[in-house]
């Protein structure tokens, strides 16, 4: 792994949740192909997100679970926008 490699690996989640850009995926999908240390973090987090995904279809999480991590989404989303301000 490169001194690079930091910046595409803090990537990977947003990557597998569908949140780049086009033009980030497209950079990290070359910087994959490029990388097997990368690479191979990348699919053991696609693995993992997959078995989070299959396992917690059985059951809804709670109302009170849902409405903290809104609330925490939130607070987190104003606070980035005020510092980005």
């Amino acid at each position: 792994m490169s001194d690079g490699c930091d910046a595409y690996i803090s990537q990977l989640y947003t990557y597998l949740d569908g949140e780049l850009s086009d033009a980030e995926c497209a950079e990290l999908q070359a910087h994959l192909e490029d990388c097997p240390p990368c690479l191979q973090e990348y699919e053991r987090d696609a693995i993992l997100k997959a078995l989070v995904r299959r396992s917690c279809t059985s059951e809804p999480a709670p109302a009170t679970l849902r409405a903290q991590i809104l609330t925490q989404i939130t607070v987190t989303v104003t606070e980035v926008r005020v510092h980005r301000s």
